[in-house]
């Protein structure tokens, strides 16, 4: 009788522990991928979800998407890459960025290994391809569906078109993108994005070639700025065979001239601004300050002082420093604008002409 109720009790909690992992792997949620309203199926390795995103081998994904596919195991590095006109994904294992057309892309989840297989984030190879991703949650099935590219992949005669995405491949709406004739002068036509990054642009029935560009005004340091479009190809095309061209954004593209000047009284009496080092201070949103940088003025075309400074806002100090010599704090304030020196100015770039700006510091021996 002992020995029955032993067992019981043994056959009991067995039960009690295997139930609910049985609950739990059958509550596993199945995902089921749609390509253009057709259910994907994958044989290799089924999708699964990490840490709140898709993945999928990366094999089928890119074929599906119509790129060649090759994998890479070389001196250490071993990454999936897939390439087709006008497009290159290269997706390293367990790396933090990806790269597009050679661009550098940070992931939220980087491609990897599970149980043998090469898995890759589907949503940011889908949007970086030009297509949309929708995620809904239909119980015990995450279903997913990848649409929209079709309309806008393939060349249409007398056609531009494409996307605007940023550097993290999300699409900008309201970016201005605009096509050069190349054969009668300021005869441009221009588009806008919608919602989704996508523009489109009728050409008119010339023969004639075209060249695209672009811009986007943002927002950094609570100043507006006007940012350059980086368009995939770089290419002229013929009207007639029309073409897709796709943009990034590029915040960096954003940059100003920062003159500097010596006070006449500091010049008269020897001091030179080629041996003045200025050292500035990005003050972002909030009052976040970023890492001081520092090096001496140089002459550049225009004026002296450095170029190429990303726009924003800065706080700036200067020393008088000639090589093998103590430094020497100097006092400093914008020019044209009515300040007194100190030991440090605030400034902005403000615009010069649209998309180029500009900053003028002051400094002097105190």
């Amino acid at each position: 009788m002992h020995r029955y109720l032993v067992c019981s009790l043994s056959a009991l909690l067995l039960l009690i522990l295997v139930i609910p992992a049985a609950y739990t792997a059958a509550k596993t949620p199945r995902v089921d991928i749609y390509f253009e309203d057709s259910l994907l199926t994958f044989e290799d390795a089924a999708p699964i979800v990490k840490n709140g995103r898709t993945l999928v081998p990366f094999r089928k994904l890119f074929e599906t998407f119509g790129f060649t596919v090759n994998w890479v195991d070389k001196d250490g590095v071993r990454k999936a890459t897939g390439t087709k006109t006008g497009l290159s994904i290269e997706l390293p294992i367990n790396g933090k960025f990806a790269s597009v057309n050679g661009r550098q892309v940070e992931l939220d989840v980087p491609a990897q290994l599970v149980n043998g297989r090469t898995m890759i984030p589907l949503r940011f190879v889908a949007e970086n391809s030009g297509y949309e991703v929708s995620f809904a949650n239909q119980g015990d099935v995450y279903v997913i569906r990848i649409s929209g590219a079709s309309s806008h992949a393939e060349a249409e005669p007398y056609v531009v078109k494409g996307r605007v995405v940023d550097e993290e491949g999300h699409p900008v709406k309201g970016a201005e993108v605009f096509a050069d004739n190349q054969l009668l002068y300021n005869s441009n036509l221009h588009a806008v994005t919608d919602e989704d990054g996508f523009y489109r642009i009728e050409l008119p029935l010339l023969a004639t070639t075209w060249n695209m560009g672009g811009s986007h005004t943002v927002v950094i340091d609570g100043s507006s700025f006007e940012v350059d479009l980086i368009p995939d190809i770089d290419q002229p095309f013929a009207g007639n065979t029309g073409a897709v061209r796709n943009f990034t954004m590029d915040v960096n593209t954003a940059t100003g001239y920062l003159y500097l000047y010596m006070d006449i009284n500091s010049f008269v009496n020897g001091y030179y601004e080629n041996d003045v080092k200025i050292t500035l201070t990005r003050l972002g949103a909030g009052g976040r300050e970023g890492d001081p940088v520092s090096g001496y003025g140089y002459n550049f075309p225009g004026g002296f002082g450095i170029d190429q400074v990303p726009v924003g806002q800065y706080r700036a100090t200067a020393v008088f420093a000639p090589p093998g010599e103590e430094p020497l704090p100097l006092l400093i304030r914008e020019r044209n604008r009515n300040q007194q020196y100190a030991e440090s100015v605030e400034f902005d770039f403000s615009p010069l002409t649209p998309g180029i700006y500009e900053a003028h510091i002051e400094v002097m021996v105190p």
